[in-house]
């Protein structure tokens, strides 16, 4: 697009109220809708209801059933020529993923977002309906045996079909974990071990954040708190002691607060505690998955998990994490001693206490009121600012089509427009918190962009004929002619490409506290965030932002579906340069009347959030060990217990002396969806510093040049473009150099990273 068609563009977006309004003050920004026809939720048409998304969930069905037919009867017309027609092959499978994603992605966001009642049961049913489809497919011979005999050519192997190759090895892992390839008997043990995977997995992971059992604290005790902490809790019929919930805040605050060690002990272990039914559920899970992971011919579960990321394997993984823990581990020791000057040790229950304190120290030289300055609506502007300066990437505001595209008055619509492309997709932003949202920070990818113009789609009907009427696609839906697609996406070319692209949608959720009303008496009072929550901010955009400029050929690797240990890389660069004071300069004003944030406010404030950095560091490095262990061939042993392992583990590494009471590794819920990948978001902290050291000279307090344009695109064409679709050491050998990181394969690629480190 040229850019003078851009500009154009960009003018038709402009809006009377500024990015930073539309947050900071929404009661003055709300523009009158572009129709006051209905539209659909996220700008379909044909989603103006919830039946209609289990109308729209029907026909996916359908198409895909066509998808399917026409990917296992190999169309004489099929090109001639190796790789040609197995990239044709791979786009129909893409095809077909693509095109269920685009309602299971999109109802697991309503599902976790919409405050309708009736569009969660929609989003619940349209979900389990083509999930369910989905994996009768993962174990349909015909399309395994067309991807096997796809697969079997050895101009596959040519890097013009690295993605394609990436896509079709995607899912011939998903075939094989399906037990495709055993034999029937062994197949069918692994259906069961894997819906008994489900059914345990799902139970731990409720029952990691379920009650714990109650501690308790005297009157006594509680009053060295102060007299506003008694007055919260109940002391009557108790023999003068009032009970706690170990996970609410009264608990957590005499963790952080109490002079006694001895109620530090007490709050501390109840903390640490797990019932035998949850320990026994935890034992279980593991079992299940070192049995699954056998009967697939691995020799562990974390062999299964890792085959597809960086680092390969567990003994890269575990080479990397020892080598993490021996530099930080002096750097936490000298942490702690700091904080405790003269004692011998401290325990695992002071932690919190001396941390607190060194805290309350710092707060009392730092700047009083410096939320003032982080405006949720201050920093959307800033991050649109950045984003101009590094990439030529701009948010604008975006008018809904009509009533019904958005799921909640709060929620921000923006339109994403590159200075050379225009428009690259829509990011929806839903930032306060309200009651049924589903809490925290979270990405949601509702379309992610592929290349549309080899789908032809017009080619699908001809296969019915192949379909047998007879015989339901899935409990009581039979095939019938195909109706229109219900979710159509508007095609669009792009710079310097080939063909044409659909563009992504996704969502960027948050919980801010909402912005207090605006009234003709009172401006009212934006959400203002803790530096914590900037942080957040930043991070969340980062996957964002991702999922705009890593736009491929396959839907499958573009934006953030790449390796575990290469996603979260764009959004920890987005953390460095939130605390850079370059960056700073584009966000940090005063909510009431603009002015700046002074740079050495600012500095002392980040400086400061770093006071127990090493010691954070290595407590997640023992939780990575962990998870590594948990998911080893050590499961084999008939003695293994989660417990044991885990206290043998803090013999080894633990910077506290090891208590035998601690069975907290049960209530360690991230080992449901991270199993044996725990290392990833370290191994990513890692590279990410790396890579800010080598591209932005160090001025002396800080890294220098963060906003050169430059820079930023290399970093947008480097890391950000390809998606999944390159294999991300070469992405991160093109951005640092070869002198940085000569790869010679997982092995010395890892061992390149662990000298890195986070310390030097």
């Amino acid at each position: 697009m040229n850019r003078l068609a851009v500009l154009g563009r960009l003018a038709s977006l402009r809006r009377p109220f500024s990015l930073r309004t539309a947050f900071d003050q929404p009661s003055r920004t709300r523009p009158a809708q572009s129709s006051t026809t209905p539209a659909g939720i996220f700008g379909y048409p044909g989603l103006r209801q919830p039946a209609d998304l289990l109308a729209a969930a029907g026909h996916t069905l359908q198409r895909a059933a066509l998808i399917v037919a026409r990917i296992t009867h190999r169309p004489a017309a099929e090109p001639a020529e190796p790789r040609a027609r197995f990239r044709a092959c791979i786009t129909q499978f893409d095809r077909l993923s693509d095109a269920l994603c685009r309602i299971i992605d999109l109802a697991e966001a309503l599902r976790n977002l919409h405050p309708d009642h009736a569009w969660l049961d929609a989003a619940n049913q349209a979900h389990s309906l083509l999930s369910r489809y989905m994996n009768t497919l993962n174990t349909h011979q015909a399309l395994y045996q067309t991807l096997h005999s796809a697969l079997d050519h050895p101009e596959v192997n040519h890097p013009d079909l690295f993605a394609a190759k990436t896509v079709a090895l995607q899912f011939l892992r998903d075939f094989q974990r399906h037990g495709i390839h055993l034999p029937e008997d062994d197949r069918r043990k692994l259906v069961e071990i894997s819906d008994e995977m489900l059914t345990v997995g799902q139970l731990f992971f409720s029952g990691s954040a379920g009650s714990l059992e109650p501690t308790w604290v005297t009157r006594g005790e509680a009053g060295e708190i102060g007299s506003g902490f008694v007055a919260g809790l109940d002391f009557a019929g108790r023999g003068g002691r009032a009970a706690l919930d170990p996970s609410e805040w009264p608990a957590h605050m005499l963790l952080r607060q109490h002079p006694s060690e001895a109620v530090r002990r007490r709050i501390w272990l109840a903390q640490r505690q797990a019932p035998d039914a949850q320990v026994a559920l935890l034992d279980g899970l593991l079992r299940l998955r070192y049995q699954f992971a056998r009967l697939t011919g691995k020799d562990s579960w974390a062999d299964i998990v890792l085959e597809d990321k960086m680092a390969a394997n567990a003994r890269n993984v575990t080479g990397f994490l020892d080598g993490l823990a021996a530099t930080t581990r002096p750097i936490a020791l000298a942490e702690l001693q700091r904080l405790a000057p003269g004692r011998p040790a401290i325990a695992p229950w002071d932690r919190d206490f001396y941390g607190h304190l060194a805290a309350s120290k710092a707060q009392k030289t730092g700047h009083p009121a410096l939320p003032a300055y982080f405006s949720v609506g201050r920093c959307l502007e800033g991050l649109s600012l950045l984003f101009t300066r590094i990439y030529g990437i701009s948010f604008h505001l975006e008018t809904p089509d009509g009533p019904g595209e958005l799921w909640h008055p709060s929620v921000v619509k923006l339109a994403v427009l590159d200075d050379r492309e225009g428009r690259l997709g829509t990011i929806y932003c839903d930032l306060f918190d309200r009651p049924g949202k589903s809490p925290g920070a979270a990405h949601y990818t509702v379309r992610c962009s592929r290349r549309t113009d080899l789908d032809q789609p017009h080619l699908d009907p001809s296969f019915f004929h192949t379909l047998d009427p007879s015989t339901p696609l899935l409990d009581h839906i039979y095939p019938h002619p195909l109706p229109p697609d219900p979710l159509p996406s508007p095609a669009a070319k792009r710079e310097g490409l080939p063909g044409t692209f659909q563009r992504p949608i996704v969502v960027f959720s948050c919980s801010f506290s909402p912005p207090c009303a605006h009234s003709d008496s009172s401006p009212g009072q934006p959400s203002l965030l803790a530096w914590s929550d900037v942080e957040t901010l930043f991070h969340e955009m980062g996957h964002a932002i991702h999922s705009m400029v890593g736009q491929t050929e396959f839907h499958n690797v573009s934006g953030t579906r790449c390796a575990t240990d290469w996603v979260e890389l764009p959004s920890i660069l987005m953390e460095h340069f939130a605390s850079s004071a370059e960056v700073m300069g584009l966000y940090a004003r005063h909510w009431r009347d603009g002015r700046r944030l002074d740079a050495a406010t600012f500095a002392g404030e980040v400086t400061g959030r770093g006071g127990m950095a090493a010691t954070e560091t290595y407590h997640q490095v023992e939780l990575a060990l962990l998870d590594q262990r948990l998911h080893s061939a050590r499961v084999a042993r008939s003695a293994f217990s989660c417990t044991n392992e885990h206290a043998a583990l803090e013999r080894q590494y633990a910077l506290f002396a090891p208590q035998t009471e601690d069975r907290w590794v049960a209530r360690f819920g991230h080992l449901y969806g991270y199993g044996a990948a725990y290392y990833a978001y370290l191994f990513d902290r890692v590279i990410a510093r790396k890579i800010v050291a080598r591209l932005y000279d160090d001025n002396g307090s800080g890294p220098a040049g963060m906003l050169d344009r430059a820079k930023g695109e290399r970093i947008k064409t480097a890391l950000l473009a390809p998606g999944g679709s390159r294999d991300p050491w070469h992405c991160l050998q093109d951005l640092l150099g070869h002198d940085e990181l000569g790869f010679d394969g997982p092995a010395s690629a890892v061992m390149a990273v662990t000298r890195w480190g986070l310390w030097k």
